[in-house]
This record gives C-alpha cells, sequence and structure tokens, in this order.
C-alpha cells in the first residue's frame, strides 16, 4: 500500500485534486461562484469514476479535505482568537477534523468502486451521484454531525435549489453531482452535447418550477416583528465591566420597537444566568407589557440543584426553550477520558453545558406556536423539522462573533435559507454580530442587516401552516430511493459482470 501512496506519477494529479477540493470554498457564500461548484466536482468525478478503488478513495479523500481545510477554516478564528488557544493545536484541530470528516465520501468512493462496477454511463449517472449523497448524510449525523460545506447550499439562488421542499437538501447536492457528471460524459464523448443539454435542461427547468410552487398557507395575520443585532463585539462580551452596558444596550433597543408585535434578542444576549437578573427581567416584562409585546430573550438557565446550565431562549411572557444540539468541544467535551485534556488549552465560555430534552413544547409568542433553534441547530434539517408541522415560524437565535473576520456569518447565513426553503416558514435569524435576517418561505432573503454593525431588522412576517413534502418523510425518502439505485446496479453487475 505504501508503494502505491509513494509513487511520484501519482502525485501531480493527487495534488491538483487537492487544490480543486480547496477551491470549492469560492462556490459557498460570501464569494458566491455558484456554477464552479459544476466543474470542480467534474473534475474529481473524471479521477473517482477511472480509478481503481484505493485510487478513488485517495482522490475523493484529498477533494474533499481541501475543500473542508478551507470551508472550515473558520474555526481557527473561534480557537486561536476567541479561545486563546495555541496556533498550533488550532490548526491542528482544523486539519484533523478536515481529516476525519474526508473519510466518508473516500470510503463511499472506495466501496463503491470495488464493489459496483456499472457500466460508465450509469455508474456516472447514478452511483456516484447517489455515493456522495449517502456520505454526505453520514458525515451529518455520525457524533452528533457536522453538516457544513454541502454543495447544495451552493445553489439556493439557482434552479436546481426547487427539489429542496420536496426532497431536502442532500437531495440537492446528489442533482449537483449529477449535473457534473453529464458534464463529464461530455468530455468523455460517452454523451453528445444535445442529449446533454436535454437532460440538464429538464432536471433545472423542473428544478425551476418547484421553486414557483407555494407548499405552505397562511395561518394567521400578519406578525410584525424586530431583530436585535446588539453588535457586542465577543472579545468584549463576557467582561464585567460591559455587563451593565449590554443590558442597558438592549433594553433601550427594545424600548424603541416596543410597537413590534414580537421582539427577538440573539444567542446569549444576556451574558448571565437566568437566575442572576430576576429583576432586570420583570422590568422588561412590565415595560413590553404595556405594548402587548412578546420578546425572546438568549440567556443561560442553571439547574441550581445540580449546578448544570443550558443554552436557553426564554419567552418574556413565559416558557422556555433549552438547546438539544450542542457543539462538541465548544459547548460540550465528547469522549472525555480521552480528550479531556483539551479544556486546559481552550478558553472557551460557558463551553461545559448540558443538552435540553429532546420533547419540548413549543414556545408560543404574539399568537404564534414558533420552533426556535439556538446557533447551529439550524445547520441539521432535523432538528428544524423537529417543531413541524406545528411551528407556524422558525426562529434561530445565534453568536457568530465567534467567527468575525471569516466566512463563518455568511455560510451560516446561507444554510438558513435552505432550511427556511425546506420548510415553507419565514426564518427569523437575530444574531449578535450579524448576519441577522428575516428570510422567507422559499429561501429568499426579506430583510439582511449589515454585519458587525448595530441594527435592528422590522419586517410583516406571515405565520404558515402546511407541510412541505420534506417536513413530511424528511431525508427517508431519498435515502431508500438511493440505497435501493446503487444496491439493485451492484447485484445486477455481480449477476453479470462486464469489462468496463
Amino acid at each position: 500500500m505504501w508503494a502505491r501512496i509513494l509513487q511520484t506519477e501519482s502525485w501531480p494529479a493527487r495534488i491538483s485534486t487537492l487544490f480543486a477540493g480547496a477551491s470549492m470554498t469560492l462556490a459557498f457564500e460570501p464569494v458566491g461562484l455558484s456554477l464552479l461548484v459544476f466543474p470542480l466536482l467534474a473534475y474529481l468525478l473524471y479521477h473517482w469514476h477511472r480509478a481503481d478503488a484505493f485510487g478513488a478513495f485517495v482522490h475523493v479523500w484529498l477533494f474533499s479535505l481541501g475543500m473542508r481545510l478551507s470551508g472550515i477554516s473558520w474555526i481557527f478564528f473561534s480557537l486561536y482568537f476567541h479561545g486563546d488557544s495555541p496556533a498550533v493545536l488550532a490548526v491542528a484541530i482544523v486539519v484533523l477534523l478536515g481529516a476525519f470528516l474526508a473519510l466518508f465520501p473516500a470510503t463511499a468512493a472506495y466501496l463503491f468502486n470495488r464493489y459496483c462496477r456499472a457500466g460508465d454511463t450509469l455508474r456516472l449517472l447514478i452511483v456516484l451521484p447517489c455515493a456522495w449523497l449517502l456520505a454526505e448524510w453520514a458525515v451529518g449525523i455520525t457524533l452528533t454531525g457536522f453538516a457544513w460545506m454541502q454543495p447544495g447550499y451552493t445553489q439556493i439562488d439557482l434552479p436546481l435549489s426547487g427539489y429542496a421542499p420536496l426532497l431536502g437538501n442532500h437531495a440537492v447536492s446528489g442533482l449537483v453531482v449529477l449535473t457534473a457528471s453529464v458534464l463529464l460524459l461530455v468530455v468523455l464523448k460517452r454523451l453528445s452535447w444535445q442529449k446533454a443539454s436535454i437532460v440538464i435542461g429538464v432536471l433545472w427547468i423542473a428544478g425551476f418550477a418547484l421553486k414557483q410552487i407555494s407548499w405552505t398557507e397562511p395561518a394567521g395575520e400578519d406578525v410584525e416583528v424586530a431583530l436585535v443585532q446588539g453588535n457586542i463585539p465577543q472579545a468584549l462580551k463576557w467582561q464585567r465591566h460591559m455587563h451593565a452596558k449590554t443590558l442597558k444596550l438592549y433594553r433601550e433597543l427594545t424600548l424603541e420597537h416596543a410597537d413590534a408585535d414580537l421582539i427577538i434578542w440573539p444567542e446569549t444576549a444576556i451574558p448571565d444566568y437566568k437566575h442572576r437578573v430576576p429583576a432586570y427581567l420583570i422590568g422588561l416584562r412590565q415595560a413590553i407589557q404595556q405594548h402587548d409585546t412578546d420578546l425572546l430573550v438568549g440567556l443561560f438557565i442553571k439547574n441550581l440543584d445540580t449546578g448544570r446550565y443550558y443554552n436557553s431562549v426564554i419567552s418574556i411572557n413565559g416558557g422556555e426553550y433549552r438547546k438539544r444540539h450542542l457543539v462538541p468541544l465548544g459547548e460540550y467535551i465528547p469522549l472525555r477520558p480521552l480528550i479531556g485534556f483539551f479544556s486546559r488549552w481552550i478558553n472557551i465560555p460557558m463551553s461545559d453545558i448540558d443538552s435540553g430534552p429532546d420533547d419540548q413544547p413549543l414556545l408560543v409568542v404574539a399568537g404564534q406556536p414558533v420552533g426556535v433553534s439556538i446557533c447551529c441547530e439550524d445547520i441539521f434539517s432535523r432538528d428544524v423539522r423537529r417543531d413541524l408541522p406545528q411551528a407556524t415560524l422558525l426562529v434561530n437565535v445565534s453568536n457568530d462573533a465567534w467567527f468575525d473576520g471569516s466566512h463563518e456569518p455568511y455560510q451560516h447565513h446561507a444554510i438558513a435559507r435552505m432550511r427556511a426553503l425546506e420548510t415553507g416558514r419565514y426564518l427569523l435569524r437575530a444574531t449578535n454580530t450579524g448576519i441577522s435576517s428575516i428570510i422567507g418561505p422559499k429561501g429568499e432573503e426579506i430583510q439582511v442587516a449589515p454585519a458587525q454593525e448595530r441594527h435592528v431588522l422590522r419586517a410583516g412576517v406571515t405565520p404558515l401552516q402546511g407541510q412541505t413534502p420534506y417536513v413530511l418523510w424528511g431525508d427517508s425518502f431519498i435515502l431508500l430511493l438511493a440505497t435501493a439505485l446503487v444496491v439493485t446496479l451492484c447485484l445486477r453487475d455481480r449477476a453479470s459482470p462486464h469489462k468496463r
């Protein structure tokens, strides 16, 4: 095996695959060169298709490694600039995480190249897109999951995103790979430009048509919302001298917009425990109740009996939501006996908390049941779907100030747009330093606050009821379909072996 890895004639192609993967980040926000994803994936598919099982593993692993090293480099910002981590350790964590995540598509490439040697056209049009889709899903569920850098997110403003409310973002990623496969077949002269144009045209026109469908319907009168972006720098957020100033700022901004039906503060807008600021909360509730306004507040809730605490959102008029899906290393230490030393090198406030129960009642604000997610919970479709179809509005509160100066806030915003499109709901994102946004049920940007500025977004949004097909069946349908297709092809191939 080592002899094959060290073969000098293989390395130029491998290095080019690594750089092609690293270039994938340009297709995502904030650069947003969405169409770039197709030639880059076609280049990967060329090596994946023509290599043996081992070669496919290496090429796909290198491509995925490059994509993740450039795509999730923002983790370095939080660890080094805000977590006081040594630079070497911060870089090592990003590299190790990227290398681990890259194993999933690489393993899929190895298995499908070894055990499913269907004909060229079928492999490119069915097997490889399905393999990518299945690997992408696996990345999102293993060890709580890391659902980032999925090609489907590059398509939010393009026709293929129309399939999202039908089949979800994983299916959109699979269709991106399928489109790249069609382009490669043309280059390989296995498909004419005319036939390729028909295939891609039908695929994209159908996606455009699907995006015109309104899958949900109004559930009441419009709700006037105000999203408060306080813009407290992360370096100051937890400083003692900022505590009173922060509370004063959010109170003043709230009272200026007390005529709204619903006001939303970001994640941990109050950098404290609920039980330590009772007078402040009571005074705030009394002030806004005069205007018949509801307010959602991000803060920590501490269990005084156990000493454990929760990242939470409370309604000032009663009710709370406790974050269910925690971020490894940032909010809890996984495999503590093995990597407990990590906490000695990283200084992240509130980095060892408990998760809330899976079954929590929806918060009812402004007369509407609301599905709440905190921070990166909205990158997981399954977490957002948990509150549907009961929720008529979706709310995400976040603190992307951990990653200011990087591309993470822009990528996170694009992911939130996909969640709104998948579910056919308005999604209201209140963040500390940006990007706060009001997103429509087709993933469209209604209003977006400028990053790293103090701002309050105002708009009227329509509560919506009903469910998209994706809310109804989730990822189950596309996973079963992809599995059935590749199993059928593999079994047929084993029954009737042929040369490629």
